[in-house]
């Protein structure tokens, strides 16, 4: 059981961490990996996701967390739920709102504390001449009759850089986070993020993306010292409204040139997968770690 613990405490601490901090998802949309990086192959055809996290330990099944993605009719993200079954605080449910039954622009978004069904955060966005000027965040904390109220500002250009400014509700800055992309010849894109405390840089995370999206390689630099990751991919057939394609599954990830974890798949009938054993190297060795099932709602 001590595999299991060792796994469950730290998603926990992960989870709570992230909670705590009142981290949920990005301020700004462009940064919705769980929406602009679904792993699915026909994302039109899918209603919703559930995607569930499992430890295995001597063939008991101990849950960990579980996500719940929704589309609307117009392919339009309306919900997302996260449940972390070991610390029931870091529980969210997100809901989307936009500026038109068709757009990707985000109006609003809402964030509830499904235990409760009492509002967490509520995010209204207002545009500018590029994109998102401001986002009016208000903050209900336990126990507070008023909300914490602050925005989130942003400067840029059409092209390839955004700033974001995130002040307190005493409208001093706290956070800042710079955001740079570049398209290289051979399709792939660069993204480099600069993150400010206090006006003290804490952090900069390079990403450079294939020509499909899919990360290729990330470097975090924190202190003084860089870490790179490595993402590489098995390249299969699919079938499309009868055309074949060729789709990436992520294959393994090496931290550091050194291998970390590695993936195994199975497939339903329409070849999104459905469950992902996880493996990671330890003592040397592959061992079994967790195991990812996915359920997919697919429209009529």
């Amino acid at each position: 059981m001590k595999t299991v613990k060792t796994i469950l405490l730290a998603t926990t601490c992960l989870i709570a961490n992230i909670a705590f901090s009142q981290n949920y998802i990005p301020y700004y949309p462009t940064e919705w990996d769980f929406r602009n990086q679904v792993d699915l192959i026909d994302f039109s055809h899918v209603k919703s996701l559930t995607t569930k996290e499992i430890a295995v330990e001597e063939n008991k099944e101990f849950p960990i967390l579980e996500t719940y993605l929704k589309w609307n009719n117009t392919y339009q993200l309306t919900d997302y739920q996260l449940v972390n079954y070991n610390n029931s605080y870091a529980d969210f449910d997100i809901r989307f709102n936009y500026a038109d039954a068709y757009s990707k622009k985000i109006k609003s978004v809402k964030i509830i504390n499904p235990n409760t069904l009492k509002p967490i955060e509520e995010w209204q966005y207002t545009y500018g001449s590029f994109d998102v000027e401001k986002i009016n965040v208000k903050r209900y904390l336990l126990n507070v009759p008023d909300p914490d109220v602050f925005e989130v500002k942003y400067q840029g250009n059409d092209d390839d850089y955004t700033q974001e400014t995130v002040h307190s509700p005493q409208n001093k800055k706290m956070k800042q986070t710079k955001h740079w992309y570049k398209s290289n010849k051979e399709g792939t894109t660069i993204r480099i993020k600069k993150i400010y405390l206090d006006d003290v840089l804490d952090q900069t995370d390079s990403l450079l993306l294939g020509k499909n999206g899919n990360k290729l390689e990330k470097t975090v630099t924190n202190l003084g010292i860089s870490s790179l990751t490595k993402y590489h991919y098995k390249t299969r057939k699919v079938n499309v409204a009868g055309d074949e394609f060729e789709y990436q599954d992520l294959e393994k990830i090496q931290v550091d040139g050194k291998d970390k974890e590695r993936f195994e798949y199975a497939f339903d009938t329409k070849g999104n997968w459905i469950e992902r054993k996880n493996y990671k190297i330890k003592n040397g060795k592959w061992e079994f770690s967790t195991i990812t099932r996915r359920t997919i709602e697919y429209r009529n």
